[in-house]
């Protein structure tokens, strides 16, 4: 782990450009540092299956620390994967930001993988990520409820992408909500914070998928440290959706008991095509990652079975006009809670909430 960090300093102070924020990791070719909170159902990272032929895993001299080696055109280059929290490791790395995208969703991104990003909604990057001072964000809406219905353009926005890197954010974004036109579309896909701590300061760039971009720095343990601060606040939230937002049942001498609760995502207009919003939905792909079978109980209500692709656990849901009850089994990740609230936010609703069963918010 020390060797790890040096050289991560080393390579931090050797980087001597100033790439404008907005433009370089767009163009997928910058080589800043990034690391990855990587949600794991995997006891160890030697446990990774269905690894592309370029990438090898072993272990380091730490027990928790394991070296990637990515075997490229120009040679070998590395990751390195910190295991000491067990749910969620980190994925270090100085790729260029479209190559190792690529690679993360090969290792991340499959069916039963085991493995998930860990989803930052739109509410988590502005309330949980605000370490430090603001730096700047990025919006980024796109309705794929919508399909190809044009009416409903005139209804709803169907697009709509931001970047602004300044001073006062905060108050930026805050005069953005107040028109009621982009209302549905201003979900955050990254926020922009400058972290400080004794030990110096970091300028750091935090995404929806639980991606942290070193754009600038002077130490190598500010940023772990930044890191090390919202998994700890991303933690919370799961265990606390797998603690007291699961169903569960278990034998009596009368049957069966069944106890505990469902959480429920409110969302701010009603569903319009309940069958094409299904159909999207539990389509297998990316980014739901969902499969279900859908029961139809009445107009406005659907029952589905549904089976979280990244760990073929099964969970089920009540889909109304304007909410969605998420009832997690016992064996449910809670993971899947928050990637289906982040992506509609992204895909369908930015003013999608996640609430609890007494009317709390817990997203």
């Amino acid at each position: 782990m020390k060797d790890m960090k040096e050289q991560l300093q080393s390579y931090l102070l050797g980087e001597v450009e100033e790439d404008e924020e907005s433009e370089e990791e767009e163009r997928g070719n910058d080589k800043k540092i990034k690391t990855y909170i990587i949600e794991s159902n995997l006891p160890t990272p030697e446990k990774l299956r269905g690894l592309p032929p370029s990438l090898t895993v072993s272990k380091s001299a730490d027990e928790s620390l394991y070296n990637v080696e990515v075997k490229t055109s120009r040679g070998s280059e590395y990751l390195f994967i910190d295991s000491s929290d067990s749910r969620f490791w980190l994925f270090h790395a100085a790729l260029e930001s479209g190559y190792l995208n690529s690679i993360m969703d090969e290792v991340v991104a499959r069916n039963d993988s085991k493995l998930d990003y860990s989803w930052f909604a739109s509410s988590f990057l502005e309330r949980q990520c605000n370490i430090g001072g603001g730096s700047g964000f990025g919006l980024r809406y796109k309705n794929s409820f919508i399909g190809r219905n044009k009416d409903l353009d005139q209804k709803y926005l169907r697009t709509f992408s931001m970047l602004f890197w300044g001073g006062r954010p905060d108050e930026v974004l805050a005069g953005l909500k107040k028109n009621p036109d982009i209302a549905s579309g201003l979900t955050l896909s990254r926020v922009g914070r400058v972290f400080r701590t004794d030990d110096g300061e970091t300028r750091e760039q935090i995404s929806r998928k639980g991606k942290f971009t070193l754009f600038r720095g002077d130490s190598i343990d500010t940023h772990i440290l930044a890191v090390d601060t919202i998994r700890n606040r991303y933690a919370s939230l799961i265990r606390n959706l797998e603690t007291n937002f699961r169903v569960r049942s278990s034998s009596t001498e009368w049957g069966y008991k069944v106890e505990g609760t469902y959480c429920l995502i409110q969302m701010s207009k009603e569903i319009e095509d309940m069958r094409h919003f299904v159909s999207v939905l539990l389509s297998c792909q990316q980014p739901f990652l969902l499969f279900g079978i859908p029961q139809a109980i009445s107009g406005s209500l659907v029952k589905v079975s549904a089976v979280d692709l990244h760990t073929y656990d099964k969970f089920d849901m009540e889909i109304g006009r304007d909410f969605i009850r998420v009832f997690l089994r016992e064996r449910s990740c809670g993971n899947v809670v928050a990637r289906l609230m982040t992506n509609l936010q992204e895909f369908y609703d930015s003013q999608t909430k996640l609430m609890g069963v007494d009317n709390e918010q817990l997203l």
